[in-house]
C-alpha cells in the first residue's frame, strides 16, 4: 500500500524550481527514496513572487509518496533543516493520508523524454496500455525543469475517466521519469479544467 506522507514546514519562500534541490537534501536523510522505485517527491505549493521564488503560507507542506512499509523511516525528517539553494526549511511533523479513488487524475508535469506533444502523447498512450489502464487523456502546457546539469522538459497531464479500481494503482505508480523531482505524480482532479492551468 501507498500513501501521503504529509509533513508541515516552517521557511519564507523557496525557488519555484526547487525540485533537485529538495531531492538532494532530502536523500541524505533518507536513502530510501532513490532506493524504492515508486517513491516521489511532490513539488511544494507556494505563491509566486515577482524572483523566481515561491512565498509559503504558514499551511505550505512538504508531501512525500511513499510504500507504507517506508513510513517509519520517514518519520525521521521531523526536526530536520534543509537547505533549498539558500532558503531553509524547517520540517516538522507528519501525518500519513491514503491515496483515494478519483475518476480524474491530474500531474502539473509528466515526463517521458519526448519533447514533442504528439510523441510525449505515443509515450502516455503506451505506459497506460503497460498497466493495463484504459482511460482518456488530455496534455496541458509544455514545462521545463532544472536538474543538476540538464534541463528536463515534459507536459502537465490530465487523465479523466479512469475507473476508479484503476486510480489507486496510477497514483501509486505515476508515469514518466523523475518522479523524485516530483514529474509524474497524480492528485485527484474535480474538474478537467485544469489542465489548462
Amino acid at each position: 500500500m501507498t500513501v501521503d506522507l504529509v509533513f508541515s514546514i516552517r521557511g519564507k519562500r523557496i525557488p519555484r524550481d526547487h525540485g533537485f534541490a529538495l531531492w538532494r537534501e532530502l536523500r541524505t536523510y533518507l536513502p530510501c527514496l532513490d532506493t524504492e522505485a515508486h517513491a516521489g517527491i511532490h513539488a511544494i505549493r507556494g505563491a509566486p513572487a515577482n524572483d523566481d521564488m515561491l512565498l509559503l503560507a504558514q499551511r505550505a507542506k512538504l508531501v512525500l509518496r511513499l510504500p507504507e512499509a517506508r513510513v517509519a523511516d520517514a518519520q525521521s525528517l521531523t526536526g530536520r533543516q534543509i537547505d533549498l539553494d539558500g532558503c531553509v526549511l524547517q520540517i516538522g511533523g507528519a501525518k500519513p493520508r491514503s491515496l483515494p479513488a478519483f475518476a480524474t487524475l491530474y500531474s502539473h508535469l509528466v515526463c517521458t523524454g519526448s519533447d514533442d506533444e504528439l510523441d510525449f502523447l505515443g509515450d502516455v498512450a503506451a505506459q497506460l496500455q503497460q498497466i493495463g489502464v484504459a482511460c482518456e487523456f488530455i496534455c496541458g502546457k509544455q514545462r521545463a525543469l532544472r536538474a543538476e546539469r540538464a534541463e528536463i522538459r515534459g507536459y502537465g497531464l490530465m487523465l479523466h475517466e479512469v475507473k476508479l479500481e484503476q486510480s489507486t494503482l496510477l497514483q501509486q505508480v505515476g508515469l514518466g521519469n523523475n518522479r523524485k523531482l516530483g514529474c509524474g505524480i497524480f492528485v485527484p482532479h474535480k474538474s478537467i479544467a485544469a489542465v489548462a492551468a
